[in-house]
């Protein structure tokens, strides 16, 4: 027999009973008890009916029997139903819910989601904003150095390029000193009558000569100007094996970056005939009349390293 189904909105009802004892009907007691709501047997009373209202949904069992004047009970009796839950309280109103808490959390989900992004991407905006600033105070601290470094550099060279100059000037003082002191001597030798004394000259004028000669003050300074230019004489003599002595001269002096009229003073000759002398300088060394001399002879180095870089390259 199929349980009785009981609608939420109808859990307010009564239930009716009777004993088959029609002649003692009046003297019929009766006892109730409903499995799943009251706690155990009503006590025994004439009403053959019982009233219950809001019911919870759930599944039911009336119990019920009688009891005659002589003390006899019946054997209960009993009735199932099933009072349904609100539609609120339904399979597919939890599923519902279920759904609606699912699309709740998900949607706080990707709300936090985006709160975690905006903040990351906030964080990362200001910590590359700050590697930026950490970046350009580096940049500049190390172009601050570069730039001290650079500064002292060129004071070193300048200050060793003034000590050149005067090195290369007091070799020439010197021997203009000895070429008038021998001038004087051998204009003394022709005047000189007494034998003893023009040997004496011609020893001295024999030694002046000699010092004249001798190339010692030359290698001494291009020792120094070795050391302060990167050997620069000794790349230029491995490039230009054909250069005098003379030549090397006038590309240290032009390494200087003096002017024709310092150079001029060194080597003893004239303003034009140090300008003919660069003339030829750039025609044996094929360096076009656009090209700056010192700017040449400053990347010679530099020059000297592509080459040989090309050569390991290609072997």
């Amino acid at each position: 027999q199929a349980v009785p189904r009981i609608p939420f909105h109808t859990n307010s009802f009564q239930i009716q009973y009777s004993a088959p004892f029609y002649e003692q009907q009046d003297n019929i007691l009766y006892s109730y008890y409903l499995e799943g709501f009251d706690k155990g047997w009503s006590d025994w009373t004439k009403k053959a009916e019982k009233d219950y209202t809001n019911l919870p949904a759930g599944t039911y069992t009336f119990h019920v029997k009688a009891r005659n004047n002589l003390g006899n009970e019946s054997v209960a009796d009993k009735f199932s139903f099933v009072v349904l839950p609100p539609w609120y309280q339904t399979g597919f109103a939890y599923f519902i819910y279920g759904m609606l808490a699912l699309g709740l959390a998900y949607h706080l989900y990707k709300r936090h989601r985006k709160q975690l992004l905006r903040q990351q991407l906030k964080h990362q905006k200001e910590q590359h904003h700050l590697q930026y600033l950490h970046q350009l105070e580096i940049e500049k601290s190390e172009k601050e150095i570069v730039k001290l470094k650079n500064d002292k550099l060129e004071s070193e060279i300048e200050f060793k390029n003034s000590e050149l100059a005067s090195t290369a000037m007091h070799l020439v003082k010197k021997g203009e000193l000895l070429t008038r002191i021998k001038d004087e001597l051998q204009h003394l030798e022709k005047a000189q009558a007494n034998e003893a004394e023009l040997h004496n000259l011609k020893k001295i004028i024999r030694i002046i000569s000699e010092e004249e000669k001798n190339n010692e003050d030359w290698e001494q300074f291009a020792r120094h100007f070795n050391q302060v230019h990167d050997n620069f004489l000794i790349l230029l003599k491995e490039r230009y094996p054909g250069l005098t002595a003379h030549e090397l001269k006038l590309c240290a002096y032009l390494r200087m970056n003096l002017s024709t009229k310092e150079i001029a003073q060194l080597v003893n000759i004239s303003v034009r005939g140090v300008e003919i002398s660069r003339y030829r300088l750039r025609k044996k060394l094929g360096i076009a009349t656009e090209v700056n001399l010192y700017q040449f002879f400053l990347d010679l180095p530099s020059l000297k390293e592509k080459e040989q870089a090309a050569q390991g390259s290609y072997s």
